[in-house]
């Protein structure tokens, strides 16, 4: 009896002490992604920006999976271990967050108050902005009624190219300003030449949704670029040791901007480059 105690106080012991003693150990991290070169820098840069941490080569081996995408993270909840998802789509996350995942995500795109800020630096004049939304758009349209900032929104909310179509013919010249959430299904490639050539049109210019979109003639946008993402993928990774919980879902905090110059010259709007924006962001409050 008395060595049987005296295995079990040892026991006890061993157990108390496996907390401490596994804590120093890296996280063991999956990334579940397509291949491609995006995968690789992401994971590099990863690997350079913390030490508490190790790639694991599957999802079964990891303590943490980290989904680069909407189907790389639908895919990894299948795990049942704690997801990660990066860029991902919000409507997506709260999905799976009421299916009962174990899960937090950076959504794709920025916030709308960051973006708004951003267009009123650009037109300080601009008062009446229109805010077009559909089912999967990264912004609510409890959030876009939420704002309390000095521009006056008129959210429209559709569901399809050609009531987007409507949207911009009868609504667009009555505002001083467009901006657009990302949302792959409604503003993708399909749809960019439709909004930008109404908006050339018109002579209303077009804020967002991100940098393909001032590529092809929008004003100005913040964007999460792929560095924004690691860096932000970091301090989850962080929060997760430290609390072996994820921080609240979001986006991310300091996004990169890109001004269309010709357009903004042809606006006549107060910076005309990239670098002159996001410094005058910085300064912000």
């Amino acid at each position: 009896m008395r060595v049987q105690q005296g295995c079990w106080l040892i026991l006890t012991w061993l157990l108390l002490m496996a907390g401490p003693l596994f804590a120093g150990e890296p996280l063991q991290v999956h990334v579940q992604a397509m291949e491609g070169p995006f995968k690789s820098g992401f994971v590099n840069a990863l690997q350079a920006g913390s030490s508490d941490m190790r790639i694991a080569p599957s999802a079964e081996r990891a303590d943490l999976i980290i989904a680069l995408g909407d189907d790389a993270f639908a895919d990894s909840v299948r795990h049942d271990k704690p997801v990660l998802g990066v860029f991902v789509s919000r409507s997506l996350e709260q999905k799976l967050r009421r299916k009962g995942c174990h899960c937090a995500a950076i959504w794709a795109g920025v916030a709308l108050n960051d973006q708004l800020a951003m267009l009123q630096l650009m037109m300080p004049v601009a008062v009446n902005v229109g805010v077009i939304i559909g089912n999967n758009s990264a912004w609510s349209e409890g959030g876009v009624k939420d704002y309390r900032g000095r521009l006056g929104l008129k959210l429209f909310k559709v569901d399809s190219h050609e009531e987007l179509g409507r949207v911009l013919r009868e609504e667009l010249d009555a505002l001083d300003a467009l901006v657009l959430p990302v949302d792959e299904t409604l503003f993708g490639p399909d749809s960019a030449k439709l909004v930008l050539l109404t908006s050339y049109r018109l002579r209303r210019p077009v804020f967002g949704p991100e940098q393909s979109y001032v590529h092809a003639g929008s004003a100005a946008s913040l964007f999460a670029s792929g560095g924004d993402l690691v860096s932000e993928t970091l301090i989850q990774i962080s929060s997760f040791i430290e609390r072996r919980r994820f921080r609240r879902s979001g986006f991310v905090h300091t996004p990169s901007v890109i001004v269309n110059e010709h357009v903004a010259n042809s606006f006549d709007m107060r910076f005309h480059d990239s670098e002159a924006l996001r410094s005058a962001l910085e300064v912000l409050p």
